[in-house]
């Protein structure tokens, strides 16, 4: 089944401002100027990030997000919520795990017609700027633009497990291994020509990461990507997503 969907994009903008003098004697003008940027860069990261999993149309200048799309929890299947499995969690300590297969026939960012993509940096070269109290120096000035939206193409592709609670977890009282199983299956079949990886925060990351050293969990395996461990499902990697809440209301 196919259904029409317009699909938004945000524009993000951030200016970066260094004393031109310190950074003329600091003896590497352009590294200086880029590290003094550093927390506008991250910012801008963090943001996308967050609008990726819980941005809405209007909301922030924002678009429609993963959690905005995957909201609702059905039986029925063909209906999107049937990608959604329900941990079982009441109160407000939830959060969840995803399964998000990107590819151009499944999830995908976009950005504008006659934007481009990625985060974008424009060195707008020597300006007269003012301090906090209002006072002229001479700075460096850069411009820094990101505008992207998402694109879920193929909702089959993609599923969410939430209601997880944090306290159910640790008392022992949901299987989020069963959970995990049954969100494979419900993607695998449609994940063709795309990739598939799983995104969870560090709380629920560290719970696998324990799970996965006891040998007898054999659909955990831990790994190491880029010298570092990497807690794998059924072989799809499990990757860090610190903007993934533990604090989500109940998804019905």
């Amino acid at each position: 089944d196919y259904t029409t969907v317009t699909d938004t994009t945000s524009m993000l903008d951030a200016y970066s401002e260094v004393d031109k003098k310190l950074a003329d004697i600091n003896g590497n003008t352009a590294q200086f100027r880029l590290n003094e940027a550093e927390a506008h860069v991250q910012a801008m990261n963090k943001t996308v990030k967050t609008n990726i999993f819980y941005g809405a149309k209007g909301k922030n200048a924002s678009f429609d997000a993963l959690a905005t799309r995957y909201n609702k929890i059905s039986n029925k299947e063909g209906e999107m919520g049937y990608q959604v499995i329900d941990a079982g969690g009441q109160g407000d300590d939830n959060t969840s795990i995803w399964f998000v297969t990107w590819g151009d026939k499944h999830t995908h960012l976009l950005y504008p017609k006659g934007s481009k993509a990625g985060l974008q940096r424009t060195d707008k070269g020597q300006i007269t700027a003012k301090d906090p109290e209002g006072r002229n120096f001479e700075a460096y000035q850069d411009y820094f633009s990101w505008d992207t939206g998402l694109s879920v193409r193929n909702y089959r592709s993609s599923a969410r497990i939430a209601n997880i609670s944090l306290k159910d977890l640790e008392d022992g009282k949901v299987d989020l291994i069963d959970k995990m199983v049954e969100a494979f299956y419900k993607v695998e079949e449609h994940a063709q020509g795309g990739k598939t990886i799983c995104y969870a925060n560090n709380t629920i990351r560290t719970w696998l990461h324990k799970q996965a050293m006891n040998k007898k969990n054999v659909n955990l395996t831990i790994d190491t990507a880029a010298g570092k461990p990497m807690v794998n499902f059924l072989g799809l990697p499990i990757k860090p997503c610190s903007e993934i809440l533990n604090t989500e209301a109940r998804v019905a």
